[in-house]
């Protein structure tokens, strides 16, 4: 009942005059829609009309399953061929064959200021994506170039507007996926893994276009950097086919309801925020105990999509950290819940290891202060195992 009300109150705090809509769900979590996001994808589905298709937009494609993209499709329509939505195509045109993605653009639209304001919030990391040239030649200033294009297209087709007359449609998503988000684990992961950050931010995305089908959603996530401090995000779309409805003031599902994606999303992928970043001082050592991804166990991973053993050694500690994140907060049933998701669905066989491993951590956190002063004994530990151990711990 409590946490109903606190959520009810930072609806009608949050909810302002202004698009950017957000709520908070603690004094360092909180989730909102971009407005800048947001025209990216109108202004995208416009332009695959032009250009056939960009990422999981395509042309002709009705959405009908994501009343969002499907209603704001037609709304906005009318402008498909308007100069400035034919010059936004041009652009996503070259840019397509150098990101093969829109998450890099998506980022940079992060910093901008909300539409139709120009220039930045924040100052533009030096190491944000679309700044590596040998990756990305050519894609800083085609993406500012496109910034300037979707201000304008914000303008002429009265994005604000459309925001502010669909308020309640983002309000019911908002309140839908931030009924599952894991806020009570986060502060029991900052104490686990002996770390905390200024905050964190989960952005939904709406109206971004994901293909039909059961368990389909995009998400990624992106260390932002504030005035504050970095700070873990995830942005991600909806994950829910809903059935079509004529009107979008007509929907009372929104697509975000889905609580073990969202959890996953707000949990494990949060998690990744902790043990990445560490793992870079690592690489030696990655590098050297590479010969453990043995074959065996890179087709036992298969379903888990792991295809190297930096990937696989930093999906474990990341899923380790979950379960002993449930443990630490008493909830048993979300431990062993876990614990057999992770080592008899997904295959890592090399959680009981560490597990065992781990508990010289938790009972001695004067002489560990935090999981980074801990890592050397993970990778001094790994480096006596041999492949055929490795091998041993499948057929077990």
């Amino acid at each position: 009942m409590r946490k109903s009300f606190v959520l009810f109150i930072a609806l009608i705090l949050c909810f302002s005059v202004k698009a950017q809509y957000g709520m908070s769900l603690s004094k360092t979590i909180s989730i909102n829609v971009n407005e800048n996001i947001e025209t990216y994808f109108f202004a995208e589905k416009l332009a695959v009309e032009h250009i056939d298709y960009y990422v999981f937009s395509h042309k002709g494609e009705s959405y009908n399953h994501q009343p969002l993209v499907s209603h704001s499709a037609a709304h906005f329509m009318k402008y498909k061929d308007s100069d400035v939505v034919l010059k936004i195509a041009n652009v996503l045109a070259k840019l397509r064959p150098v990101l093969n993605d829109n998450s890099q653009i998506l980022e940079y639209l992060w910093y901008c200021k909300p539409f139709p304001q120009t220039g930045f919030r924040y100052d533009l990391p030096k190491d944000i994506a679309l700044r590596d040239t040998l990756k990305y030649p050519e894609a800083e200033s085609l993406v500012r170039k496109l910034t300037i294009l979707l201000n304008e297209f914000y303008v002429q087709a009265k994005v604000g507007e459309y925001l502010r007359d669909n308020k309640e449609y983002y309000k019911g998503a908002l309140n839908e996926a931030a009924k599952d988000i894991g806020v009570q684990s986060i502060p029991f992961e900052e104490k686990w893994y002996g770390k905390k950050f200024p905050g964190y931010i989960f952005i939904l995305m709406p109206g971004m276009p994901i293909t039909e089908g059961e368990d389909n959603y995009r998400a990624f996530g992106i260390q932002l950097q504030t005035k504050k401090g970095n700070m873990p995000s995830m942005v991600f779309s909806s994950s829910v086919m809903v059935p079509y409805k004529e009107r979008l003031s007509e929907y009372k599902e929104f697509g975000f309801n889905n609580k073990e994606v969202t959890r996953f999303l707000t949990v494990h992928e949060i998690g990744h925020s902790f043990v990445n970043p560490l793992l870079k001082d690592f690489k030696k050592e990655i590098d050297r105990e590479s010969i453990l991804f043995t074959p065996k166990l890179k087709k036992h991973l298969e379903k888990s999509y792991i295809n190297n053993w930096e990937n696989c050694i930093t999906e474990h500690l990341v899923r380790l950290g979950e379960i002993r994140t449930a443990m630490l907060m008493g909830d048993k049933t979300e431990e062993e819940r876990l614990r057999k998701e992770h080592l008899v669905t997904m295959g890592f066989v090399l959680l009981p290891f560490l597990e065992n491993l781990i508990v010289q951590y938790e009972t001695d956190r004067k002489k560990y202060p935090d999981f980074k002063s801990f890592l050397p004994v993970i990778f001094q530990t790994l480096d006596v195992l041999k492949p055929e151990d490795i091998d041993r711990l499948i057929s077990n």
